[in-house]
């Protein structure tokens, strides 16, 4: 696989960064991961922490040469990481309440996959264009995808930071899976958080990210957001790849179908379908966060082939 691949964060005006963004490699693919962590709960770093390391170790830990169900496999990675950031917040003297948003990306042997929940977005820019952008989890997105609001007018809206979903909370965070996606060259891939979208329109990202160094590009990008919003920057952080390779002659793995998935489906159906397998741990028995590599991997491979046949039955509408 041919791409550039690129990450940065900013503080911005905020007392401290509460961003964590990450990307990891092998052979044949690699995964990148951005979490926001919520400023209004104690331990937002924490929680965002918890989530980019649970998607770096559950990839590193695979040992198969291809990841066979990747949207299955992200769903997973978030549910997991949302236990132990339940987990963690209740071991904590006194107990805290971190709570993140996340967009994570897996590019395997030419297709992308992606998985998010909350405010943090995927872009997928394809010749000079935005061909797609991940629908946040948010009051104002909803009227906006109903036609109330503008993308313009979303960014002034007194509730723009209302979400409905987010990773540590009380409710079981729903995920919006995409579609498998077949790269052509020159696609680019950017997943930031709201620091960065609320700074520019996707045609300004694009201008800053078509630059031939794209490291250099994304730094420039990052700094203009943080001047452009002034006092009132958010963190700002992204992580972008840009595929420079053709497009792949490897046979689809999954299929097309973008979903919404949450855990009380998966345990709904492992219950009336699929009763002879492990069903994914409860909060007050969620895993610590310092698994061991082995358990983790087998846990994985226990339960992704049963979650992904169900995960496809919940396409988005």
């Amino acid at each position: 696989m041919k791409y550039q691949i690129t990450q940065y964060s900013l503080r911005g005006a905020r007392p401290k960064n509460e961003d964590r963004v990450s990307y990891a490699e092998r052979d044949n693919a690699v995964i990148m991961a951005v979490a926001d962590g919520l400023g209004g709960h104690l331990g937002g770093e924490i929680a965002a922490e918890i989530l980019v390391q649970t998607l770096m170790r559950d990839f590193r830990t695979v040992r198969q040469p291809v990841i066979e169900h990747p949207s299955a496999f992200l769903a997973l990675g978030i549910l997991h990481a949302h236990h132990a950031i339940i987990s963690q917040g209740q071991a904590s003297q006194p107990p805290i309440d971190p709570r993140t948003t996340c967009v994570v990306c897996l590019v395997q042997n030419g297709y992308a996959y992606w998985a998010h929940v909350g405010d943090s977005r995927l872009y997928h820019f394809r010749r000079g264009q935005l061909l797609l952008r991940t629908q946040d989890h948010t009051t104002v997105e909803e009227l906006h995808q109903g036609g109330l609001l503008s993308e313009t007018e979303m960014l002034e809206h007194p509730q723009k930071s209302h979400l409905l979903d987010c990773l540590g909370g009380p409710h079981k965070p729903t995920i919006s899976v995409g579609e498998e996606t077949a790269l052509q060259p020159g696609d680019m891939l950017l997943l930031c958080t709201d620091g960065l979208w609320e700074a520019f329109t996707p045609d300004e990202i694009l201008k800053y990210l078509r630059t031939p160094g794209l490291e250099a590009g994304m730094e420039e990008m990052l700094y203009a957001a943080v001047r452009k919003r002034g006092e009132g920057c958010d963190n700002v952080s992204a992580v972008c790849l840009r595929w420079e390779d053709a497009v792949t002659r490897s046979a689809p793995v999954q299929g097309k179908a973008a979903a919404r998935v949450d855990e009380a489906m998966l345990r709904d159906e492992a219950r009336r379908h699929l009763p002879h397998i492990a069903k994914l741990p409860p909060k007050k028995s969620a895993p610590p966060i310092e698994e061991e590599a082995d358990d983790k991997n087998k846990s994985i491979k226990s339960r992704i082939q049963e979650i992904e046949d169900f995960l496809k039955k919940f396409e988005a509408k």
